[in-house]
């Protein structure tokens, strides 16, 4: 397969997989912000799919709440962390409504690892960071080795479906 050929299976596959994720799952823009990551960690965690971009990223149906999803890929340079961008009083806000936040360690498309750590641990470092306003500037990140020894993370035993 000559390179031409390579790059026409890649937008031919990517085309596909967008249309199973609108005609099939409803959702209208699977790649923005790597959404389809979130998706996976949802069906994984056994939890539901939101199909917004404002608030969780997920539904925990256990407990009836929202959940936040993030995720850091191995292929990027260097170690890579998780990021929370926008501290805004809203963003913040929203944040609280979830009772745990789920993080992922991913390699491209495959999650290898999945993390889970109560949100009111979470939340000390978001507030300190936030804005205390509208405005979105706020930033803070964990690092894998943070959430483990400062925030207790618990590595999750997935249902692997991916």
């Amino acid at each position: 397969m000559n390179k031409t050929e390579a790059v026409k299976k890649i937008h031919s596959l990517l085309l596909e997989a967008q249309n199973v994720a609108k005609d099939e799952l409803d959702l209208d823009n699977i790649f923005y912000n790597e959404r389809f990551i979130e998706l996976f960690m949802s069906e994984e965690l056994g939890h539901e799919y939101g199909n917004n971009t404002q608030g969780g990223d997920g539904f925990e149906v256990d407990i009836n709440k929202p959940t936040e999803y993030k995720a850091i890929n191995l292929r990027s340079k260097g170690k890579g962390s998780f990021q929370f961008h926008w501290l805004s009083e809203n963003k913040i806000k929203k944040y609280k409504e979830t009772e745990n936040m789920y993080f992922s360690v991913r390699d491209g498309v495959t999650i290898k690892e999945i993390y889970k750590v109560p949100t009111e641990k979470v939340s000390p470092y978001l507030d300190k960071n936030a804005t205390g306003s509208d405005d979105i500037g706020g930033h803070t990140s964990f690092s894998v080795e943070k959430l483990i020894t400062e925030l207790g993370a618990v590595k999750v035993d997935r249902k692997k479906v991916i």
